[in-house]
């Protein structure tokens, strides 16, 4: 059995995903479509590609593809996703799931009516081998009850050393109505992983969100104000009891990417960049642990998002022939919870989550 594959966005898909795919046996990518037509024909040259749409509900109806992956900007996700679904097809669909929980609802209630349709989340940092190990550890009791997490992202860093989102064009990335900024892109993340590590929900969740640049220019030096989060820090009560911080920015001038310290009653685990894992009891010095990876430098681009979504889609493929999936995939369900978080922390109150 040969999966085919229809692709709708040009952006994080061209990046990452389609050159993943190639590490991913038993597919082949049959279709592509994005809203600039220009960016789809020319994806379709790169990667051979034999069906190019310029619309992502025209790519869900035609028929090339069984599964389709909605990599497409976050406003989207929403009409892409329900014509997945709704044309009998397969979906994968990007973080974050939509603009808001009540569109995230409508996804979960299409996935649910429809079982025989596999439908996830790209949470694939729980296919990271060093996330993972860090749910492993946490159940098997390593470092006893988890008692606070601390998580912290300041800021995605160039190859000279400059924070990204600082000089970069305008771009969707910075409109709030497309679903632009850092709690999306990176918060969903991060909240999947305060609830997939404790294996309970958020009782509560109080935060803030800021934006603190104005405008800015796009490549042709046409100003734009800025709308979506730079900033961006929340705490939940998880029910399991433990309490998780997290804070992200991508306006900070220094910082050193990913951090994360899990402090449990007999000691902690502390993850540093997108690999690295040290454990420690109570009174004694942490001890690298990091897991071996052997997808290491064979995925372009060789970072932690690349390397967890071809193991995520190596666990997908043959969960759509029949089996039963080797990790625990998000799913549209995960989806709306993680949205309703996201929407409390905007809204910038406290809120009770049941």
């Amino acid at each position: 059995m040969t999966v085919r594959i229809g692709m709708i966005g040009t952006g994080f898909a061209r990046r990452v995903q389609l050159p993943g795919l190639r590490l991913v046996p038993g597919i082949q990518v049959t279709g592509i479509a994005s809203g600039r037509r220009a960016n789809a024909d020319a994806v379709a040259r790169d990667f051979g590609i034999a069906n190019v749409f310029d619309d992502g509900v025209e790519l869900a109806r035609s028929g090339v593809a069984d599964l389709i992956i909605v990599s497409s900007t976050p406003d989207t996700h929403l009409r892409f996703g329900l014509a997945a679904l709704e044309a009998g097809r397969h979906l994968l669909c990007e973080k974050p799931t939509t603009l808001s929980a009540p569109e995230a609802l409508r996804l979960r209630e299409a996935s649910s009516a429809r079982p025989n349709q596999v439908a996830w989340m790209d949470h694939e940092l729980r296919y990271e081998p060093n996330r993972k190990k860090v749910r492993e550890l946490i159940t098997s009791g390593a470092i006893g009850e988890v008692r606070h997490i601390e998580m912290a992202l300041r800021p995605y860093l160039r190859g000279d050393g400059r924070p990204q989102a600082i000089n970069a064009p305008w771009n969707w990335w910075y409109d709030a109505g497309k679903g632009g900024g850092l709690l999306g892109a990176v918060g969903s993340h991060l909240i999947d992983l305060c609830r997939f590590w404790t294996a309970s929900e958020p009782e509560s969740v109080a935060g803030v969100v800021e934006t603190f640049t104005e405008r800015r220019n796009d490549d042709a030096g046409v100003s734009h104000p800025v709308t979506a989060d730079e900033f961006a820090s929340w705490t939940m009560r998880m029910g399991s009891g433990a309490v998780a911080s997290l804070t992200l920015s991508s306006v900070a001038h220094h910082g050193g990417g990913h951090w994360c310290q899990i402090t449990g009653a007999e000691g902690s685990l502390v993850l540093t960049g997108e690999h690295t894992l040290h454990i420690g009891k109570r009174g004694v010095e942490l001890e690298d642990i990091t897991q071996p990876d052997d997808l290491w430098e064979k995925t372009t681009p060789n970072n932690m998002w690349a390397r967890s979504f071809v193991r995520l889609m190596r666990d997908l493929v043959p969960v759509l022939g029949g089996a039963k999936p080797s990790g625990t995939p998000a799913t549209m369900e995960d989806g709306w919870r993680i949205q309703r978080i996201m929407d409390a922390v905007r809204a910038g109150v406290t809120a009770r989550l049941d």
